[in-house]
């Protein structure tokens, strides 16, 4: 009987030590998946105009909200697309005189998105920040 009640022991101390250790790394672990997010807020006035794009390069932090105005000052409607990202951002075909607003998170990392302007390169959006997510090794 003693041998019973000495690995009914050892069971019991495992268990506590599992149970203060895990107690001790939980504290360490990533937000749970639900957790809100903190996203930095950008917003990006553009103009299309004979000329072009205004500002033909922009920035954005990985994984900002950003805020996205369009204003067509051409005398025809225009078609703009932002590539890479078409998916996320459905502006489509714009009036003359039209004005689009949308939001997209840029969470693409990368210094060559092209806006296109009718099928042509009209302008850039770089988006900085690592490809590698938060708190990966």
């Amino acid at each position: 009987m003693s041998r019973y009640a000495r690995l009914a022991a050892i069971v019991l101390v495992l268990g506590a030590l599992l149970a203060v250790v895990g107690r001790m790394t939980r504290h360490h672990a990533a937000p749970a998946a639900g957790a809100p997010v903190a996203r930095a807020e950008v917003t990006l006035d553009l103009r299309i105009d004979s000329g072009g794009l205004t500002p033909r390069r922009a920035a954005v932090p990985s994984g900002a909200r950003v805020a996205v105005g369009i204003t067509n000052d051409r005398p025809r409607a225009v078609t703009v697309v932002l590539a890479g990202y078409e998916d996320r951002l459905l502006i489509g075909s714009l009036p003359a005189g039209g004005h689009w607003a949308g939001t997209f998170i840029a969470d693409r990392p990368g210094d060559d998105f092209a806006w296109t302007v009718s099928g042509e390169p009209a302008g850039v959006l770089s988006v900085a920040g690592s490809h590698l997510v938060e708190g990966h090794r």
